[in-house]
């Protein structure tokens, strides 16, 4: 509807909770003294009561082998309808989160707050005794104050588990049999429920700010900012960069030259124009070209002396493709410049 295809079964989820909750009732046959000569489980089965009571009705073909009789008592529930309910609605804009490990990257996914709805079924409870209709009630009823809490896990892909109301709303009898002897007697007691459930719309999947680099400029109150430092406004130019940032080490030593060559391959998300960052770097050249194998590159600048194995980090400018969710870590690097970052300027001087 929206261009993003996507099914989270939740409807299907809520018909097997609700159906699960009901699995394991047993009737037993009572003498007058209170021995209990045997015990039945109730079999449950999804579909309407008027579906099962048409079949009681029906006459048994002796000739059809695939055709058996419905022997009572039982349980059929059903899902009946459902409906927007505003009262739980969060914000829209409220984001659920979990990062994943795929190979060597690290993924965030998540996903927009969940609408809201309440989910109504029909649970009826058939039988030809009403000591066996009253057995199933007084097992079910006693839960249900009103409701009971069951925890469902609403995504497959995500970590959220939520706790899910179940209401019994009201009970309902009904005994159709007057006597005949050509009739048979069928008790049935209806219970409706409500279910709070959450449906969720597509996960999305963004990458992880790793590193932020951040070049802040402070005067020391005698001489002007550069016009590359400072707006005509007067306001500090902040130059960030918001990419996940890549490392690789040197395989030879550099010494005034702009080539560097690697140990491996530079990353395949390395690209040309990106800043390059270390410790034995005084500026912060970009890539002008990398060598097809991936094991090199030539620098915007020549490197004085750089040692064998340093450690340089690649960071580029922010692509407006991505979707980037989280900053793990913030670090701040000088400029070369005297300027200070502190009041002591005598040591940074």
């Amino acid at each position: 509807m929206f261009g993003t295809r996507f099914y989270n079964e939740t409807i299907k989820r809520a018909v097997s909770i609700f159906g699960t909750l009901f699995n394991d009732i047993d009737v037993a046959d009572i003498k007058a003294d209170g021995t209990i000569l045997n015990i039945r489980k109730v079999p449950i089965s999804y579909g309407p009561k008027a579906k099962f009571l048409a079949r009681l009705n029906a006459e048994t073909n002796l000739n059809d082998a695939n055709r058996t009789a419905i022997t009572l008592p039982r349980i059929a529930f059903e899902l009946t309808g459902f409906e927007y309910d505003s009262s739980r609605q969060q914000n829209k804009l409220i984001r659920n989160n979990k990062t994943t490990q795929e190979a060597d990257k690290v993924n965030r996914r998540f996903q927009y707050a969940p609408a809201p709805y309440n989910l109504n079924f029909t649970l009826s409870i058939m039988a030809n005794k009403m000591n066996d209709a009253l057995q199933i009630v007084e097992q079910i009823v006693p839960y249900f104050q009103p409701d009971y809490t069951v925890t469902m896990k609403m995504i497959d892909d995500m970590s959220d588990n939520r706790d899910v109301p179940i209401i019994l709303s009201s009970v309902s009898f009904e005994d159709t049999y007057e006597g005949g002897y050509d009739e048979r007697r069928i008790i049935t007691y209806s219970l409706e429920f409500q279910m709070q459930l959450y449906f969720f719309g597509p996960v999305y999947t963004g990458k992880i700010i790793k590193n932020v680099i951040e070049r802040d400029y402070i005067g020391d109150g005698n001489s002007a900012f550069t016009t590359s430092e400072i707006t005509s406004a007067g306001l500090v130019k902040e130059v960030k960069h918001y990419e996940p940032a890549f490392v690789n080490r040197t395989n030879t030593a550099v010494s005034n030259s702009s080539t560097v060559a690697f140990t491996t391959a530079l990353d395949a998300d390395i690209s040309v124009g990106d800043e390059v960052f270390g410790t034995g770097l005084t500026t912060n050249p970009t890539i002008s070209s990398i060598a097809s194998d991936k094991l090199s590159m030539v620098l915007s600048a020549t490197i004085t002396s750089l040692a064998e194995k340093s450690t340089l980090k690649f960071v580029g400018s922010v692509d407006t493709n991505d979707t980037f969710v989280v900053a793990e870590n913030v670090s701040f690097y000088d400029d070369g410049t005297n300027k200070t970052y502190t009041d002591n300027l005598t040591d940074d001087a």
